[in-house]
């Protein structure tokens, strides 16, 4: 028999069937959950994932894996950081927002949420070069 890919939801009583929810959905809410923390950005996987999400419009699960043992669920988070950003801070901040959309939205008993910084974003550069003239010099005087 083929292994059930879905994850069952704790019953309910009276209950009128089983309420059953794809990992992709589960990887999605996490996504989501993590970018509405400020200064953390999901981290793309490989090159066959990105072209797969880019081809389906579906970048909000990318950066996250799920795993399933004894109907407990342990979510690892990818992600890049701001540059200034305190790392221990934030990383607990994503873990309580993933902890807490999951358990709100799907009712899975989340075991673990790992973070995994992949990486630091720099902090974006102003530009000095004067529209009106974008021949001058950088120092500051024109030719």
């Amino acid at each position: 028999m083929a292994e059930d890919k879905y994850l069952a939801l704790a019953e309910h009583k009276p209950t009128l069937g089983e309420i059953k929810i794809a990992p992709e959905v589960v990887s999605i809410i996490a996504g989501i959950s993590v970018e509405e923390v400020q200064g953390v950005h999901l981290s793309s996987s490989g090159l066959s994932e990105s072209v797969t999400s880019f081809l389906t419009r579906n970048t909000k699960g990318q950066g996250v894996k799920l795993g399933l043992s004894d109907g407990k669920l342990r979510v690892d988070v990818y992600v890049y950081l701001d540059y200034g950003t305190s790392v221990p801070e934030i990383a607990k901040k994503v873990q309580s927002k993933v902890n807490q959309q999951l358990l709100f939205m799907t009712e899975l008993e989340v075991t673990e949420v790992n973070i995994h910084v992949e990486g630091i974003i720099p902090a974006k550069s102003t530009s000095t070069v004067d529209p009106d003239d974008i021949f001058a010099e950088n120092d500051g005087d024109e030719k």
